[in-house]
Protein backbone atom coordinates (compact mmCIF):
# COMPACT_ATOMS: atom_id res chain seq x y z
CA UNK A 1 0.00 0.00 0.00
CA UNK A 2 2.73 2.44 1.01
CA UNK A 3 4.59 1.40 -2.49
CA UNK A 4 1.28 2.03 -4.49
CA UNK A 5 0.63 5.72 -2.69
CA UNK A 6 4.40 6.68 -3.79
CA UNK A 7 3.57 5.91 -6.92
CA UNK A 8 0.35 7.58 -6.53
CA UNK A 9 2.18 10.90 -4.91
CA UNK A 10 5.02 10.75 -7.60
CA UNK A 11 2.68 10.40 -10.30
CA UNK A 12 0.86 13.56 -9.03
CA UNK A 13 3.83 15.26 -8.48
CA UNK A 14 4.82 14.92 -11.97
CA UNK A 15 1.57 16.10 -13.51
CA UNK A 16 1.71 19.19 -11.45
CA UNK A 17 5.08 19.69 -12.61
CA UNK A 18 4.08 18.98 -16.10
CA UNK A 19 1.12 21.40 -16.10
CA UNK A 20 3.21 24.28 -14.28
CA UNK A 21 6.01 23.96 -17.23
CA UNK A 22 3.20 24.24 -19.56
CA UNK A 23 1.75 27.05 -18.33
CA UNK A 24 5.17 29.09 -18.26
CA UNK A 25 5.44 28.05 -21.71
CA UNK A 26 2.46 29.86 -22.60
CA UNK A 27 2.86 32.90 -20.18
CA UNK A 28 6.04 33.21 -22.09
CA UNK A 29 5.13 32.45 -25.63
CA UNK A 30 1.99 35.05 -25.02
CA UNK A 31 4.83 37.61 -23.38
CA UNK A 32 7.95 36.98 -25.50
CA UNK A 33 7.00 35.00 -28.11
CA UNK A 34 9.30 32.52 -30.33
CA UNK A 35 10.70 34.30 -32.70
CA UNK A 36 11.57 33.63 -36.04
CA UNK A 37 11.89 36.24 -39.11
CA UNK A 38 11.41 35.08 -42.93
CA UNK A 39 14.37 36.58 -45.49
CA UNK A 40 12.39 36.23 -48.68
CA UNK A 41 9.68 38.51 -49.81
CA UNK A 42 6.38 37.20 -51.39
CA UNK A 43 5.98 37.25 -54.85
CA UNK A 44 3.12 40.02 -55.09
CA UNK A 45 0.62 40.44 -57.70
CA UNK A 46 1.04 41.88 -61.12
CA UNK A 47 -2.13 43.56 -61.12
CA UNK A 48 -2.09 45.50 -57.79
CA UNK A 49 -3.54 49.15 -58.14
CA UNK A 50 -2.68 52.21 -56.50
CA UNK A 51 -5.14 51.57 -53.91
CA UNK A 52 -3.55 48.23 -52.47
CA UNK A 53 -3.68 47.15 -48.96
CA UNK A 54 -1.15 44.64 -47.27
CA UNK A 55 -3.13 42.74 -44.56
CA UNK A 56 -0.47 41.00 -42.13
CA UNK A 57 -0.85 38.04 -39.70
CA UNK A 58 2.01 37.18 -38.82
CA UNK A 59 2.49 35.90 -35.12
CA UNK A 60 5.62 34.78 -33.22
CA UNK A 61 3.59 35.15 -30.14
CA UNK A 62 -0.36 33.85 -29.36
CA UNK A 63 -2.29 33.40 -32.44
CA UNK A 64 -5.85 34.60 -32.77
CA UNK A 65 -6.31 31.79 -35.16
CA UNK A 66 -10.45 31.88 -35.62
CA UNK A 67 -10.35 35.25 -35.92
CA UNK A 68 -7.23 36.08 -38.19
CA UNK A 69 -9.11 33.07 -40.50
CA UNK A 70 -12.61 34.88 -39.73
CA UNK A 71 -11.21 38.43 -40.71
CA UNK A 72 -9.62 37.44 -44.24
CA UNK A 73 -12.61 37.11 -46.05
CA UNK A 74 -13.99 40.36 -44.23
CA UNK A 75 -11.36 42.66 -45.22
CA UNK A 76 -11.35 41.20 -49.15
CA UNK A 77 -15.16 42.01 -49.19
CA UNK A 78 -14.62 45.62 -48.02
CA UNK A 79 -11.55 45.60 -50.73
CA UNK A 80 -13.71 44.66 -53.57
CA UNK A 81 -16.88 46.98 -52.04
CA UNK A 82 -14.17 49.85 -52.74
CA UNK A 83 -12.56 48.52 -55.83
CA UNK A 84 -9.01 48.52 -53.50
CA UNK A 85 -6.26 45.65 -54.22
CA UNK A 86 -5.14 43.43 -51.77
CA UNK A 87 -2.81 41.18 -50.16
CA UNK A 88 -2.86 39.07 -47.23
CA UNK A 89 0.68 37.33 -46.01
CA UNK A 90 2.37 36.17 -42.48
CA UNK A 91 5.61 36.88 -44.77
CA UNK A 92 7.72 39.58 -42.57
CA UNK A 93 10.04 40.01 -45.94
CA UNK A 94 7.37 42.35 -47.42
CA UNK A 95 8.49 44.78 -45.05
CA UNK A 96 11.09 46.10 -47.60
CA UNK A 97 11.28 49.61 -49.28
CA UNK A 98 10.19 48.50 -52.66
CA UNK A 99 7.54 46.43 -51.45
CA UNK A 100 5.54 48.44 -48.93
CA UNK A 101 5.68 51.28 -51.46
CA UNK A 102 3.07 49.29 -53.21
CA UNK A 103 0.69 49.70 -50.51
CA UNK A 104 -1.40 52.82 -48.80
CA UNK A 105 -2.23 50.98 -45.93
CA UNK A 106 -0.44 47.98 -43.58
CA UNK A 107 -2.98 46.13 -41.46
CA UNK A 108 -1.45 44.44 -38.32
CA UNK A 109 -3.56 41.85 -38.52
CA UNK A 110 -3.85 40.21 -34.67
CA UNK A 111 0.03 40.00 -34.89
CA UNK A 112 2.04 39.04 -31.59
CA UNK A 113 5.19 38.65 -31.01
CA UNK A 114 8.32 40.27 -32.37
CA UNK A 115 7.59 39.74 -36.11
CA UNK A 116 9.89 41.49 -38.05
CA UNK A 117 13.73 41.37 -38.09
CA UNK A 118 15.83 44.77 -37.44
CA UNK A 119 16.49 45.31 -40.79
CA UNK A 120 12.47 44.73 -41.67
CA UNK A 121 11.10 46.87 -38.86
CA UNK A 122 13.68 50.02 -40.04
CA UNK A 123 12.07 49.70 -43.81
CA UNK A 124 8.30 49.54 -41.77
CA UNK A 125 9.34 52.67 -39.48
CA UNK A 126 10.58 54.63 -43.14
CA UNK A 127 6.99 53.67 -44.70
CA UNK A 128 4.97 54.91 -41.83
CA UNK A 129 6.91 58.51 -41.02
CA UNK A 130 7.22 59.23 -44.69
CA UNK A 131 3.30 58.54 -45.16
CA UNK A 132 2.20 55.25 -45.21
CA UNK A 133 -1.03 54.14 -43.35
CA UNK A 134 -1.51 51.55 -40.40
CA UNK A 135 -4.30 49.74 -38.65
CA UNK A 136 -3.54 47.64 -35.86
CA UNK A 137 -6.13 45.05 -34.65
CA UNK A 138 -6.35 43.31 -31.20
CA UNK A 139 -2.87 41.81 -30.52
CA UNK A 140 -1.30 44.22 -32.25
CA UNK A 141 -1.54 46.47 -29.06
CA UNK A 142 -0.35 44.25 -27.13
CA UNK A 143 3.05 43.84 -24.82
CA UNK A 144 4.35 40.99 -26.96
CA UNK A 145 6.28 42.97 -29.93
CA UNK A 146 8.84 44.03 -28.12
CA UNK A 147 9.94 47.48 -29.98
CA UNK A 148 9.63 50.88 -27.95
CA UNK A 149 9.46 53.01 -31.31
CA UNK A 150 6.43 50.93 -31.96
CA UNK A 151 4.80 50.51 -28.42
CA UNK A 152 5.12 54.20 -27.88
CA UNK A 153 4.82 55.82 -31.16
CA UNK A 154 2.45 53.69 -33.24
CA UNK A 155 0.47 52.64 -30.14
CA UNK A 156 0.93 55.50 -27.77
CA UNK A 157 -0.28 53.02 -24.73
CA UNK A 158 1.26 50.03 -22.68
CA UNK A 159 -0.74 46.95 -22.75
CA UNK A 160 -0.79 45.27 -18.62
CA UNK A 161 -3.55 42.53 -19.26
CA UNK A 162 -6.90 41.69 -20.16
CA UNK A 163 -10.13 40.28 -17.80
CA UNK A 164 -9.81 36.57 -16.67
CA UNK A 165 -12.94 36.67 -14.84
CA UNK A 166 -14.50 35.75 -17.40
CA UNK A 167 -12.15 36.33 -20.08
CA UNK A 168 -15.17 38.02 -22.55
CA UNK A 169 -17.19 40.14 -21.40
CA UNK A 170 -20.03 42.49 -22.31
CA UNK A 171 -20.08 46.27 -22.45
CA UNK A 172 -20.94 49.69 -23.83
CA UNK A 173 -18.49 51.24 -26.00
CA UNK A 174 -19.16 55.53 -25.99
CA UNK A 175 -18.16 57.99 -29.07
CA UNK A 176 -15.84 60.76 -28.36
CA UNK A 177 -17.66 63.41 -28.18
CA UNK A 178 -14.36 65.17 -30.34
CA UNK A 179 -14.26 62.29 -32.57
CA UNK A 180 -18.04 62.34 -33.44
CA UNK A 181 -17.63 64.19 -37.03
CA UNK A 182 -14.52 62.62 -38.12
CA UNK A 183 -14.00 60.27 -40.99
CA UNK A 184 -13.64 57.29 -38.99
CA UNK A 185 -16.69 57.60 -37.16
CA UNK A 186 -19.24 57.71 -40.08
CA UNK A 187 -21.87 55.74 -39.81
CA UNK A 188 -20.76 54.29 -36.09
CA UNK A 189 -23.09 54.82 -33.16
CA UNK A 190 -22.50 56.91 -30.15
CA UNK A 191 -23.16 54.18 -28.27
CA UNK A 192 -22.22 50.51 -28.82
CA UNK A 193 -23.06 47.45 -26.88
CA UNK A 194 -20.75 44.56 -27.77
CA UNK A 195 -18.70 41.66 -26.11
CA UNK A 196 -14.69 41.38 -26.24
CA UNK A 197 -11.73 40.40 -24.56
CA UNK A 198 -11.20 44.11 -23.06
CA UNK A 199 -7.51 45.00 -22.76
CA UNK A 200 -6.39 46.91 -20.01
CA UNK A 201 -3.24 49.53 -20.24
CA UNK A 202 -0.83 51.37 -17.64
CA UNK A 203 -0.59 53.96 -19.88
CA UNK A 204 -3.48 56.28 -21.28
CA UNK A 205 -2.83 57.06 -25.35
CA UNK A 206 -4.39 60.29 -24.62
CA UNK A 207 -0.88 61.17 -23.03
CA UNK A 208 0.61 60.30 -25.69
CA UNK A 209 -1.06 62.43 -27.99
CA UNK A 210 -3.65 59.92 -29.54
CA UNK A 211 -6.74 61.04 -30.66
CA UNK A 212 -9.88 58.74 -28.69
CA UNK A 213 -12.49 57.28 -31.11
CA UNK A 214 -14.45 55.50 -28.26
CA UNK A 215 -14.18 54.42 -24.52
CA UNK A 216 -14.97 51.52 -22.55
CA UNK A 217 -17.45 51.49 -19.71
CA UNK A 218 -15.89 49.92 -17.74
CA UNK A 219 -18.06 49.84 -14.78
CA UNK A 220 -19.97 47.28 -16.52
CA UNK A 221 -16.95 44.93 -16.29
CA UNK A 222 -14.46 42.59 -14.06
CA UNK A 223 -11.61 43.92 -15.09
CA UNK A 224 -8.95 41.63 -13.15
CA UNK A 225 -6.18 39.97 -14.83
CA UNK A 226 -4.92 37.56 -12.02
CA UNK A 227 -4.47 34.53 -12.55
CA UNK A 228 -3.94 32.36 -9.66
CA UNK A 229 -0.92 32.34 -8.17
CA UNK A 230 0.69 33.38 -11.58
CA UNK A 231 -0.26 36.54 -11.90
CA UNK A 232 -1.40 38.21 -8.80
CA UNK A 233 -0.95 42.33 -8.93
CA UNK A 234 -3.55 42.37 -11.94
CA UNK A 235 -7.14 43.43 -10.24
CA UNK A 236 -7.66 47.11 -11.41
CA UNK A 237 -8.06 48.57 -14.51
CA UNK A 238 -8.11 51.59 -16.03
CA UNK A 239 -11.20 53.47 -14.56
CA UNK A 240 -13.55 56.29 -16.18
CA UNK A 241 -11.18 56.83 -19.02
CA UNK A 242 -10.51 53.56 -20.88
CA UNK A 243 -9.60 54.09 -24.37
CA UNK A 244 -10.58 51.33 -26.71
CA UNK A 245 -9.69 52.50 -30.38
CA UNK A 246 -7.88 55.75 -31.12
CA UNK A 247 -6.21 57.16 -34.45
CA UNK A 248 -3.15 59.59 -34.50
CA UNK A 249 -0.54 60.85 -36.95
CA UNK A 250 2.90 59.25 -36.97
CA UNK A 251 5.28 61.77 -38.87
CA UNK A 252 3.89 62.26 -42.00
CA UNK A 253 2.19 58.89 -41.81
CA UNK A 254 -1.77 57.79 -39.71
CA UNK A 255 -2.13 55.27 -37.58
CA UNK A 256 -5.59 53.83 -36.36
CA UNK A 257 -5.57 51.16 -33.10
CA UNK A 258 -8.57 49.00 -32.20
CA UNK A 259 -8.60 46.61 -28.71
CA UNK A 260 -12.08 44.93 -30.76
CA UNK A 261 -10.92 41.72 -32.97
CA UNK A 262 -10.49 38.98 -30.39
CA UNK A 263 -13.19 36.54 -31.66
CA UNK A 264 -14.08 35.42 -35.13
CA UNK A 265 -17.70 36.83 -35.03
CA UNK A 266 -15.96 40.17 -34.67
CA UNK A 267 -15.75 40.13 -38.08
CA UNK A 268 -19.17 40.01 -39.17
CA UNK A 269 -19.81 42.31 -37.38
CA UNK A 270 -21.70 45.64 -39.42
CA UNK A 271 -20.40 48.28 -36.91
CA UNK A 272 -16.80 46.50 -36.48
CA UNK A 273 -16.48 46.26 -40.29
CA UNK A 274 -17.78 49.86 -41.03
CA UNK A 275 -15.08 50.82 -38.53
CA UNK A 276 -12.37 49.17 -40.18
CA UNK A 277 -13.47 50.38 -43.26
CA UNK A 278 -13.24 53.66 -42.47
CA UNK A 279 -10.08 53.42 -40.98
CA UNK A 280 -8.34 51.80 -43.73
CA UNK A 281 -9.95 54.60 -45.75
CA UNK A 282 -8.06 57.25 -43.44
CA UNK A 283 -4.76 56.12 -42.65
CA UNK A 284 -4.37 55.22 -46.59
CA UNK A 285 -6.42 58.65 -47.65
CA UNK A 286 -8.24 56.56 -49.77
CA UNK A 287 -11.38 58.12 -51.40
Amino acid sequence: MRKFLKIVGISLAGLVLIAVIGMSLFIYKARYGFNFYETTPPELPTDLTENAILIFSKTNGYRHGDAIEASLPAYRKIVRQNGWSIVTTDNGAVFNSEQLAKFKVVVWNNTSGKVLNDEQRQAFRTYLEGGGGFVGIHAAGDNSHQWEWYEQQVIGADFSHHPLDPQIQESVLHLEPDAANHPIAEDLPARWEREEEWYVFSTNPRDSDADILYTLDESQINPSGNFGFLVTDKDWGMGDDHPIAWYRTVGQGRAFYSVLGHQAAAFEEPFHLEMLENAIRWTGKLP
